[in-house]
């Protein structure tokens, strides 16, 4: 049997994202593809900015991946219909990335709703992804500082967001999030350790400073080691 002449798929992925996205975007691919046996090497070379890490994922082909998995939608469905037992008034989720957490909660919910993310690339594909749908700003932000005025919404949510940020940048963004919720602050966070998910327990952090917990658990159908919790707020 003569050997194939076809170029390996991963040769023709690489050309592709170096055609479409350029060298940068390629080189960082190549990267995530390469360096999963040394988790430790990859956190330093791939994901140390995290904003960076996500402006050179984020786009179609993230996109098409993420849509490409079952428990990804399972999952964004049974979060929003989680949130919709709370009747918020208004939501903003932090990280809102390509609107598949958003395009859910629509289904559930008819209020005001405002997905803010620092990737520019997913913000832009969110805009597609969320082209028709009704009552939902977008704009480009970052969690660890809002745009937005004490108490803005009445629920907050971030969606295996804080887990991807070392530290002091998941406390500036968990502050945020106290800051400009009003009743409610509702999160889906990976509590396992990768080499782009720090892993937080994120019901502990309120149960510790004194905030009461409306529920918390872990995600039916989720890959991962996770936890959903809401916390209680109630502000005036």
């Amino acid at each position: 049997m003569e050997p194939s002449t076809e170029p390996p798929a991963l040769l023709v992925r690489a050309w592709r994202a170096w055609r479409h996205r350029g060298s940068k975007y390629a080189w960082h691919k190549a990267m995530r593809r390469t360096l999963g046996r040394w988790p430790g090497l990859k956190r330093r070379m791939v994901y140390a900015d995290p904003r960076e890490y996500w402006t050179l994922r984020g786009g179609l082909d993230y996109f098409r991946e993420q849509e490409g998995q079952e428990t990804r939608a399972m999952r964004a469905e049974w979060v929003a219909r989680r949130i919709g037992r709370y009747r918020p008034a208004s939501v903003l989720e932090i990280g809102c990335g390509y609107g598949k957490l958003i395009r859910a909660l629509r289904g559930h919910l008819d209020v005001p709703i405002v997905g803010v993310d620092f990737s520019p690339t997913q913000l832009e594909m969110a805009r597609v992804y969320l082209d028709g749908v009704d009552g939902v700003d977008l704009a480009l932000a970052s969690g660890m500082r809002l745009p937005f005025a004490d108490n803005s919404f009445d629920l907050v949510v971030t969606s295996a967001v804080i887990l991807h940020n070392a530290p002091p940048l998941a406390e500036a963004i968990r502050r945020e999030v106290v800051r400009v919720a009003g009743r409610f602050a509702a999160h889906n966070e990976d509590i396992d350790v990768t080499y782009n998910r720090y892993g937080y327990d994120t019901a502990a952090w309120y149960h510790d400073r004194g905030i009461a917990l409306a529920e918390v658990g872990p995600i039916p159908s989720a890959p991962y080691e996770s936890q959903f919790c809401v916390a209680e707020l109630w502000r005036p």
